[in-house]
Order: structure tokens, then sequence, then C-alpha cells
């Protein structure tokens, strides 16, 4: 291996942030878009979802809402809002209303422009790419860490034979991954079990383009009406996953037709009056209690909910049949209801839509899918070491029921302690300044090398593949279907 060869890969592994400022000569720009508010949404949440695992898979005692567990120290992180920071269980829904809004929007706005050849082209593309692009990272990074498992490094760990991990990665990807046929029900892979929301997302994807697709020649409204009428049947249904996604579309039109609007406005052509004062104050008084309300919301614990202060009132408000379907509905219910109305609402106030714009917000945009999948293999990587454990004396002997050896302290856990709410919090924070930072450079290195790589792979794939009927002789078979 060439000294060149080398020195280009110890520069791949330099994460793109700091190879930016390093090399900027050769640091790529990136242009904001109408929906970049989105991909900056997306990618914050994704740090939340990183943020909620390590949390949950080190720190279980700080999931409860303050002062619910009286078994416990509370810490103020667990409090109102300020426990955010780590709810992710409410991002996957904002994930899935933003993936219903971005596979909506190209169509969508064809629709509108009455070019129905661009709309179908659109369709049939995302179509075409949606399984490369959701399928091949993970399928990748699940053969990372079934190698790292067979080596004892993380989860679950050793086989007898590399026959039968690889037996176990088959099944993990067939039977977890790749298997989208139950619609919205967790799947929960062998490796990586975050990730039982991609088949739930490839699913649904398909879903929504088939509703696109059947609504593309009808009326305006009456397609806004159609759609509206499709998510409260999911509803009804408790298919929580399908009114995420048809959300997702209605919002997109939403935007499409206030951009319309907006252009009106400016052209010198036309006069419209501009809202008045009272109406923007009434818009924004609305946004913000959205906001209020539903970031609350996204503070649900995941024990005890029918205790929590607010929280219990819509715990016991919650609708059939996500009330009787499972012990997580009720949170899915209301996470996909306040998820719709935020999303919405983040687009319309400003102040929150620059921020979502941010550099830092727009980098984790761009990084969000490869946080989302390896963040933990990462945290499973590290946590032993990093957050370690508690001392623990041996209880009974071994052979009884219930033996359990001694465990010695060691990282933060061992030398700063768990026994006060200002020692997990403590450890808590130290732990994520370390893990935190080896998890964005773990994605930003698998962004480049495996994530960005797949979906270019994919379009070149579709190329290779598309049958340009436009180019072809009428005379020579080929007909379009009916």
């Amino acid at each position: 291996m060439g000294r060149q060869t080398v020195k280009n890969f110890l520069r791949f592994l330099i994460p793109s942030f700091i190879a930016g400022r390093l090399y900027p000569d050769q640091k790529p720009t990136y242009k904001l878009h109408p929906t970049s508010y989105l991909d900056g949404l997306r990618g914050v949440a994704s740090v939340l979802v990183f943020i909620c695992h390590y949390t949950e898979c080190n720190w279980g005692d700080l999931t409860h809402f303050y002062g619910v567990n009286k078994e416990h120290p509370g810490s103020f992180i667990q409090m109102p809002y300020i426990r955010l920071i780590y709810s992710g269980r409410p991002m996957v829904h904002i994930f899935f209303i933003i993936s219903g809004f971005v596979l909506s929007y190209k169509p969508i706005k064809a629709i509108h422009a009455r070019d129905m050849n661009k709309c179908y082209a659109a369709l049939s593309s995302s179509t075409f790419r949606r399984a490369f692009r959701l399928f091949g990272p993970c399928i990748v990074s699940t053969f990372m860490i079934m190698i790292l498992a067979q080596n004892d490094l993380v989860w679950p760990g050793p086989k007898e034979s590399w026959t039968d991990q690889l037996i176990t990665f088959k099944d993990s990807s067939f039977h977890g991954i790749l298997w989208p046929w139950d619609w919205d029900r967790d799947v929960i892979p062998n490796y990586d079990i975050h990730l039982w929301t991609i088949p739930i997302e490839f699913a649904h994807s398909m879903l929504l383009f088939i509703v696109i697709l059947g609504l593309s020649h009808v009326r305006l409204r009456l397609r806004q009406l159609t759609v509206f009428g499709i998510m409260i049947w999911c509803l009804a249904c408790g298919k929580w996953a399908a009114f995420e996604f048809l959300t997702g579309l209605f919002l997109a039109e939403i935007v499409l037709l206030k951009s319309a609007r907006r252009a009106g406005w400016e052209s010198p052509e036309k006069n419209f009056a501009s809202p008045n004062s009272v109406m923007k104050k009434l818009k924004t008084a609305l946004h913000v209690t959205i906001m209020v309300v539903g970031l609350y919301i996204a503070g649900w614990p995941n024990h005890d909910a029918d205790q929590t202060p607010g929280i219990g009132w819509f715990y016991r408000k919650t609708p059939f049949p996500f009330c009787v379907i499972d012990v997580t509905y009720p949170q899915k219910y209301w996470f996909g209801l306040s998820a719709a109305f935020m999303v919405w609402t983040i687009g319309e106030m400003p102040v929150l839509k620059k921020f979502f714009e941010s550099g830092f917000a727009q980098y984790c945009g761009r990084i969000s899918y490869a946080i989302y999948i390896v963040h933990g293999a990462v945290i499973d990587l590290y946590d032993g070491y990093v957050v370690g454990f508690a001392y623990s004396p041996q209880v009974g002997e071994p052979g009884d029921e219930g033996f359990r050896a001694t465990v010695l302290q060691s990282g933060l856990k061992g030398y700063i302690g768990t026994a006060t709410s200002t020692q997990q919090t403590m450890g808590w924070f130290l732990g994520l300044l370390i893990i935190g930072p080896l998890t964005f450079w773990y994605a930003d290195v698998f962004w480049r090398a495996v994530d960005d790589p797949i979906v270019k792979l994919g379009r070149k794939i579709e190329m290779a593949c598309v049958d340009d009927f436009e180019e072809l002789p009428k005379s020579n078979g080929y007909s379009a279907p009916a």
C-alpha cells in the first residue's frame, strides 16, 4: 500500500466538518431549498434518538418523569421540556411525517403544474430507488455488526460458529429489516433493534405512492378532502404509521398552495390584501400553543404515563382502538397527532424554520440516516468502557436461582457513583460528552463511505434499467400500460 493511499485513507477518516476547515478548497457547498428546514428537523431528531438510546441503555432511572418514581432520586433533566433532549420515541413519528412530506413534494408539485408526465416519472423513480435507499445502508451496517458480535465486541455476542452467525444475519435481514409485510407491527431485528422502523417506512412509502397515483387526476379540493378522510380512517383503524405518512402528503400540498399564494401576492400584476396584524397575532398564538402542548407530549415517559402530571390526562383520553391494542399505543397516537401539528407549525414560524436551516442542523440532516443506523453499535461498543458499572456484591451462590456474580466498579458509574441524582446527572452528561462525538464521527464516515455511495448507486442502477418510451420506435413491440 503506497504512502499516498494511506494518506488518503487517513484523510477520509477525518470528519467532514473538520476536513472542511483543514482543506477549505475541497469543502463541498450546500444550498438551501424550500424544504431544507425539514432536513434540519430530521437531523436534530436523529440526534435526540441517539441520546434517547444512550440514556435508556445506561441511565434507565432518568427515563421516569420527575417526581413520579419515588424509589429513585429525581434529576432536573427529568422535568418537562428539559427531558426532550433524550425523548427519542416521538422523533420516529416526526421522521415518518417528514418522509411523507418529502416523498410527496415533487409529484404533488408536478400535479399543480399540470405536468403529469413529470409526476409519474417522480413516482416511478422514487418507487424504484426506495428499497436501495432504505435497505442498502442497513444491510451493510448489520453485516459489520455481525462481525463485531462474533468477535464478542457488541450485542448479541458470538455464536458457536461463523455459520451460525451468518444464519442469524440472514434471518435478521430477511425476516426483520427486509420484512415489510406486517405494516406497522414492531418487528425487532436480531442486530440493531432500533432498525424496526425501516420495514415500516418502506411499506408506507409504497402506500403513499399508491395514494398519490390514485388521486393524481382528482380535483384539488376533492383530493385534499380524500387524503384527510383516509388519514382519519387510518386513525380509526389504529394505523398510526399510515396516518403519519399521509399527513406528510397533506402538509406538502398545503405548503405548495401557500407558496403559490405568496407568489401571487408578490406579483406586480396582482394586489391581494396581506393578512392584518390581528390575524398574525392569532396565528402566532396558535403556533406557540401547538409547540407548548406538543413538546410537553413529546416528554411522555417510558413508565407510569397514567400517573404523570398532564400526560396522565392524555393517556386516559386515548381513543379506541389505540387504548386497547398495546401498552405503547396511547403514546403512538398522541405522538403522531402532536408531530403532525408541530411539523406544520415549524414551517410557519420563521424563528424555528431559521434554526433548522442553520449550519449545525443541516449537517445533522445530511448524516441523519447514518446517525440513526450506527448509533446503536457505537453505544454498544463504548458504553461498557465509558459508562461502566457501579459496584454490586455477589448475590447467592453459583447454581442457586437468582445468583448474581460480583460486579466490580468501572467507568463513570464506578468512579462517580449512581446513588444520588447529582451523580447520575453528572455521569449521564460526561458519558454523553464522550460517546456523542464518537457517534458523530462514526456516522460521518459511514455517510461518506456507505450511505451516500448507495444513494448514487441506486440512481445509476435506475438509469441503467429505465426504458425511455419516448426514444423507442413505435413499431418495436413496446406499448404503454393501459
